[in-house]
C-alpha cells in the first residue's frame, strides 16, 4: 500500500513577526494579507515592502507565501488590485486566495500562471463545488468548515484538486461567505474583510410575544461557537489524503502563532511518523488552551454536535480552570490552592459576583515565604487589588513561561534550517573553495582570494574546516553533509575560510530567492475591452420591467401568480411550520405557471453537503421532467450539475456577484442570469457595464437572509435539561413557536429551520427599494426581484401586487416619486418588521470607515 502524502502545515501570518513565529516553529508554508483586499482587515497586516521582505524570507527556508485576495471586489477598485495582483505574481507569491469568482476570472485571463486557491469565503462544501472551481482553473479550494469527515473522504474520491482543511482555531456560525449579519446590521461587511464579529455578542431566545425560550442555557452568547481543535484527528485526515491543514488566526499574536504551530508540528510528525501509535499529550492540550481558547470542540467533524459546538458562558479567551478562592483577608490577601503550575508574571482572572477582573501575579507566598513559582496542589496566597469573594473562580490566562518559550523562538530562529552539502578544496597556490547543494538542487560555488600557502607550523584539517563551515547559526542553513580535499601541509588563515563560507551562503540565498520571481508586464486592456465589448453587444432599450417572486409553500405561489409575477422561484427547502413542498406540489405549481404563461423555476438548496447530493440530482431530473423554465442555484456546487445537465440556470444572491468580470466569468460558464450582491450601493450599480442587458436581476423587496448554519440555535438552546445525544433529545420548538433572537436594542431577527434542521437567520427588517423605483430601472436593470420566501400568502400577495402596479405605472410614463413615497408608506405600514434601504444608499462601508460606529443600518 502506498503511503500518503504529509500534509503541509498552513499557518496564519497577520504581521511580519507573526510570519517568522511561523517559520521558526516548522510551518511548511504561511498565508498572510496585503493591507488590501484580504478577508481580515482589522489585522496588521503587511506593506509592500514588509511583502517582498516576507517572501524572501520564507523562500530562503523552503516556506510557500499564499496571499489571501480573499473579498468582494468593486469595479472601481480593479486597477488597484491589478496592480497590486501584478506586483504578488513579479515578487513570487506561491498562490493567491480568491473569494470573487470576478476576481478568479481576472487572474485567469491576464495571469494564467499565478496559481489560484478558493477560500473558505467561496462556500464550497461538495465535491461538485470543487469540480466548479477545477474548471476555472483552481489548483486547491478550501473546504468550509462544516464538512464532516465522512464527506471529506467522498469529496477527496470524486475530485482531484488540492483539498485544504482548517484543524484550529476560531469558527464562524454562519458557513464562510454567506454572512451578512455583520453587513447589514452595521454596515461592516465579513465579505469586504470588516467583520464586525456580531455573533460574539449577547442574545435571547424568544417567541412572538417576547416570552425568554432560554431560561435554562447557561449564557446569553448563543452565537459564539468554541475553538475548533482536531489535533488528535490528524491520522485521520493524513488517510484521507488532504493536502494543507490550516491554522486559524491571523489576528493573533505573534506568540499564538509560535505555540500553536510547534505543537502541531510536533504531532503531525508523529501522526505521519507512526499513526497506529499516535498520541496527543496532556502538555500539548494544556499549552494549546493556555495559549487562547474559547473552549475546544471539533466542530462538525464527526457530524453535528448540537449544543457542544457553542460557548455560551465567555466569547473570548477564557484560559484555564486554577482554583476557586477559600480564603479574603481585609487587607484583600487571596488564599486558593492551585491546579496549574503559576509563576510571577502569569496573568490569572477572577469570576467574581460583578462580572470578571484580571491581573498580573507579581509576587507569591507559601506559608508565609516569597516564591517564585509553585507546582500543582499548592496552597498559595495572593494579593488582589479588587474585591473578590470565597468560592470566586480563578482562571490562570497568561502563562509567562509559554510566551517567554515563544519569544525565543523568534529570537533564534527556530526549527526551521535548510540541509546543505557542502564540499571544500584547498590546494597550494590556489584560492580556497567551497561548493554547496541544497535539497532543491541548486549548486553555488564560492572562491576566496587568498592562494594556499605551505604551513610552517600549523597545516590545515579537515576537522577544523569543517568546525568553520559549520558556524552557520545566523543563517538559514544547517550543514548535512560534509566532504574534504586539503593539500598535504596547506594553509589557509581562518578569517579566510569564514569569508568563503559567508559569501557562499549569501549567494545561495540569492538563488533560493531569485527562483521565484517571475517577469510579467502589466497588461490587462484586452481584458477590459472583452468585458465592455460583450455588455455593449447585449444592451437592450426599451426593456420591460420584469417581476420575479421567490416564494416558500404553495399557497404563496398562488398568491404571487395571482398578484402578477410573471417569473415564479419555488419548491427546494421546505421551512418548519409550512406546508413542505412535495413534487405534486411542485408539478401542480409548473402547470399554474404554464397557463397563465409565466415562468417558473425551481430552487436548489444554497447548502447541501455529499451526502445530500441525490435530493439535489432529483430536483435537476425533475425540473426537466416536468419541463421547468430552468433552475435557481444558490452555491457553486449546484450550479456545476446544472450547467452539466443543460438546464437554464439563474444564480442567486448567495453565489455573490459583485462586478463586471464576475458577471462575464458567470456567463463564460453558461449560467443565463445572476442575481446581484445585496451589498452594492446605488453608485456601484450604476457603474456596472452589464446593466441594461438582460442577464441582470436585483433585489428590490424582501427580508433577506443574514446567517445559514448548520448549529440549529432553537434546537440547542432547548435540551439543556435533557440529554444531548439521540434523535429524541430536541424538543421542537420551531414547530411550536415562531422563534426569534433579540440583540441587546431589542430588534428581533427571525429564525427558521428546513426540513434537514438548518437554520437560516433572517433580518430584523424588510428591504424596501421601491422609492427608487424609477431610476433602478431607467439605469437598466429590468429584472426585480421580490425576495419573499420568509413570507407567507398573504403579504406576499400584498406586497407583489404593489410592484406589480408601480412596473405598470412606470412602463406606462406614470411613475414619479410621490408615487414611490406614497408606496413607501404603504408598504411600511402594513410591514410587522419595519422597512429598511438596506445598502441602496450608503453601502458598505470601506476599511476606513468601519472602525468606528456600530449603528444598525438595516
Amino acid at each position: 500500500m502506498t503511503k500518503k502524502r504529509m500534509p503541509e502545515l498552513l499557518a496564519p501570518a497577520g504581521s511580519p513577526d507573526a510570519l517568522r513565529a511561523a517559520v521558526a516553529n516548522g510551518a511548511d508554508a504561511v498565508y498572510l494579507g496585503g493591507r488590501h483586499f484580504g478577508a481580515r482587515a482589522y489585522a496588521e497586516n503587511f506593506t509592500r515592502e514588509e511583502m517582498i521582505e516576507a517572501f524572501d524570507y520564507a523562500h530562503v527556508r523552503g516556506v510557500r507565501i499564499y496571499v489571501t485576495v480573499n473579498t468582494l471586489v468593486d469595479n472601481g477598485e480593479f486597477g488597484e488590485l491589478a496592480d497590486y495582483l501584478f506586483f504578488l505574481y513579479r515578487e513570487g507569491a506561491d498562490a493567491v486566495l480568491v473569494q470573487d469568482l470576478g476576481v478568479a476570472g481576472f487572474i485567469r485571463s491576464v495571469l494564467p500562471e499565478l496559481p489560484l486557491h478558493g477560500s473558505t469565503q467561496m462556500t464550497v462544501h461538495n465535491a461538485s463545488g470543487v469540480q466548479f472551481l477545477a474548471d476555472l482553473g483552481f489548483r486547491r479550494v478550501v473546504l468550509a468548515r462544516e464538512t464532516t469527515y465522512a464527506d471529506l473522504q467522498e469529496i477527496k474520491r470524486k475530485t482531484s484538486l488540492e483539498l485544504e482543511v482548517f484543524v484550529h482555531g476560531a469558527l464562524c456560525f454562519c458557513y464562510s461567505g454567506q454572512c451578512l449579519f455583520s453587513s447589514l446590521v452595521g454596515g461592516r461587511s465579513g465579505n469586504r474583510g470588516c467583520c464586525a464579529q456580531p455573533c460574539r455578542l449577547p442574545y435571547r431566545l424568544v417567541d412572538a410575544y417576547g416570552k425568554e425560550l432560554d431560561s435554562a442555557c447557561p449564557g446569553e452568547h448563543l452565537l459564539s461557537p468554541k475553538d475548533l481543535m482536531l489535533i488528535r484527528e490528524l491520522p485521520a485526515l493524513i488517510d484521507a489524503g488532504v493536502t494543507s491543514l490550516k491554522i486559524e488566526g491571523r489576528m493573533k499574536r505573534p506568540e499564538y502563532v509560535a505555540t500553536v504551530v510547534r505543537i502541531y508540528r510536533a504531532a503531525l510528525d508523529r501522526a505521519y511518523g507512526d499513526p497506529a501509535g499516535f498520541e496527543v499529550t496532556d502538555e500539548e492540550i494544556r499549552d494549546l488552551a493556555q495559549i487562547f481558547n474559547r473552549g475546544f470542540t471539533t466542530g462538525y467533524f464527526y457530524g453535528n454536535p448540537r449544543r457542544r459546538l457553542i460557548g455560551y458562558t465567555k466569547p473570548n479567551n477564557r484560559g484555564l480552570p486554577l482554583g476557586r478562592v477559600t480564603r479574603v483577608t481585609p487587607e484583600r490577601r487571596v488564599v486558593f490552592e492551585t491546579r496549574l503550575p503559576l509563576r510571577v508574571g502569569d496573568g490569572i482572572e477572577f469570576w467574581t459576583g460583578g462580572g470578571r477582573e484580571g491581573m498580573t501575579v507579581h509576587s507569591l507566598q507559601v506559608k508565609g515565604e516569597q516564591v517564585s513559582e509553585v507546582e500543582p496542589g499548592t496552597r498559595v496566597e495572593i494579593t488582589v487589588p479588587f474585591p473578590v469573594r470565597e468560592g470566586d473562580r480563578i482562571f490562570k490566562t497568561h502563562d509567562e513561561r509559554l510566551i517567554q518559550a515563544a519569544q525565543e523562538s523568534l529570537r533564534s530562529g527556530g526549527r526551521r534550517r535548510v540541509p546543505l552539502r557542502v564540499r571544500a578544496a584547498g590546494k597550494i597556490g590556489e584560492p580556497f573553495v567551497l561548493e554547496a547543494w541544497d535539497p532543491d538542487g541548486l549548486h553555488v560555488v564560492s572562491r576566496g582570494s587568498f592562494l594556499g600557502e605551505s604551513a610552517i607550523k600549523h597545516p590545515l584539517t579537515p576537522e577544523k574546516v569543517r568546525e568553520q563551515v559549520d558556524r552557520l547559526g545566523n543563517t538559514p542553513f544547517a550543514l548535512e553533509e560534509f566532504n574534504c580535499e586539503l593539500d598535504r601541509n596547506v594553509m589557509f588563515p581562518l578569517s579566510e575560510i569564514n569569508a568563503v563560507r559567508r559569501d557562499l551562503t549569501a549567494a545561495l540565498e540569492v538563488a533560493r530567492v531569485r527562483r521565484f520571481k517571475r517577469s510579467a508586464p502589466k497588461n490587462d486592456g484586452l481584458f477590459w475591452k472583452s468585458v465592455r465589448s460583450r455588455a455593449q453587444s447585449h444592451k437592450r432599450h426599451g426593456m420591460r420591467p420584469a417581476l420575479a417572486v421567490a416564494v416558500g409553500d404553495f399557497p404563496a405561489l398562488q398568491a404571487a401568480l395571482e398578484a402578477g409575477a410573471e417569473v415564479l422561484y419555488f419548491g427546494g427547502p421546505s421551512y418548519r411550520g409550512r406546508k413542505p413542498w412535495s413534487w405534486k406540489l411542485v408539478e401542480q405549481g409548473i402547470e399554474m405557471c404554464r397557463e397563465q404563461k409565466r415562468k417558473a423555476f425551481l430552487i436548489l438548496p444554497r447548502i447541501w453537503q455529499e451526502r445530500d447530493r441525490a435530493s439535489v440530482e432529483e430536483i435537476l431530473v425533475k425540473a426537466r421532467a416536468l419541463h421547468a423554465d430552468g433552475v435557481l442555484v444558490g452555491d457553486l456546487g449546484g450550479l456545476y450539475l446544472a450547467l452539466q445537465t443543460g438546464q437554464r440556470v439563474i444564480t442567486d444572491f448567495s453565489v455573490p456577484v459583485f462586478n463586471d468580470p464576475a458577471v462575464m466569468t458567470m456567463l463564460d460558464m453558461g449560467v443565463r442570469r445572476v442575481t446581484i450582491s445585496p451589498e452594492l450601493n446605488r453608485e456601484q450599480l450604476h457603474n456596472l457595464a452589464f446593466r441594461g442587458t438582460d442577464f441582470l436581476e436585483l433585489l428590490v423587496h424582501g427580508t433577506l437572509p443574514l446567517m445559514i448554519s448548520e448549529h440549529c440555535i432553537t434546537g440547542a438552546v432547548a435540551t439543556f435539561d435533557r440529554p444531548v445525544d439521540g434523535d429524541d433529545a430536541c424538543p421542537h420548538l420551531c414547530r411550536k413557536y415562531s422563534c426569534f433572537l433579540k440583540d441587546r436594542r431589542g430588534y428581533l431577527f427571525p429564525l427558521v429551520q428546513d426540513e434537514k434542521c438548518r437554520m437560516t437567520l433572517y433580518n430584523a427588517r424588510e428591504l424596501c427599494l421601491i422609492e427608487f423605483l424609477d431610476e433602478i430601472l431607467a439605469a437598466g436593470y429590468s429584472n426585480l426581484r421580490l425576495e419573499l420566501r420568509y413570507f407567507e400568502a398573504e403579504p406576499v400577495k400584498r406586497i407583489t401586487a404593489i410592484y406589480r402596479e408601480a412596473c405598470d405605472l412606470w412602463a406606462a410614463g406614470r411613475w414619479n416619486k410621490e408615487a414611490g413615497k406614497k408606496a413607501w408608506k404603504e408598504l411600511s405600514e402594513t410591514s410587522l418588521q419595519g422597512l429598511t434601504r438596506g445598502h441602496y444608499l450608503r453601502g458598505v462601508l470601506q476599511e476606513e470607515e468601519s472602525r468606528v460606529g456600530d449603528g444598525y443600518i438595516g
